[in-house]
């Protein structure tokens, strides 16, 4: 058993079963496993906490878990091996990173032209992931899965509806902007 402080761990979402359903958790990550949350003391409980998950370590016969001390609490986490842990990208809050890419700062959004056609109110692929990596701080290919999400989800479109997302020269146009 170790106590952590909350800087040391990565709190993160965990996908569990429950009976039939799969339902997301608080959970955390430390040294490559995964935990989930139990036990939440005050931190004037502290030596109740540390006493609480030692006996929890006999009773579930060397269980790895950790004790958590954040501002005014302390968490008993437990290793679980049947989570799994949910991609940050598909937890995006798209509403938010639409208005973010539209606002002051965004991805530039302009009349383009290709093969003598003008195109309105459209944005570059390839600039898109530009933005998405320098903002979210993801990898290209997690940001054509995000750009991907955002045409799934009906945020933005190919303008001739004809490509899904990629990172390259292709326009996309935000649902918002059509005409």
């Amino acid at each position: 058993m170790f106590i952590l402080q909350a800087e040391q761990v990565d709190f993160c979402t965990l996908n569990s079963r429950i009976g039939n359903q799969i339902v997301q958790i608080p959970g955390l990550e430390y040294q490559r496993k995964l935990y989930i949350k139990g036990e939440t003391y005050e931190q004037q409980d502290r030596s109740t906490a540390i006493q609480k998950a030692r006996q929890k370590v006999l009773e579930l016969k060397g269980q790895p878990m950790i004790l958590v001390e954040e501002y005014d609490t302390i968490t008993l986490w437990y290793h679980d091996k049947t989570v799994e842990k949910v991609s940050p990208l598909l937890t995006l809050d798209l509403q938010e990173l639409v208005a973010a890419m539209r606002n002051v700062g965004g991805i530039h959004i302009k009349e383009r032209q290709f093969h003598l056609k003008s195109y309105p109110q459209c944005f570059v692929g390839s600039e898109a992931v530009d933005w998405l990596v320098a903002h979210l701080k993801i990898s290209r290919p997690d940001a054509v899965t995000v750009g991907q999400r955002l045409i799934n989800e009906n945020w933005i479109h190919h303008v001739l509806d004809e490509q899904a997302f990629q990172d390259g020269y292709f326009f996309y146009r935000f649902r918002w902007d059509e005409r």
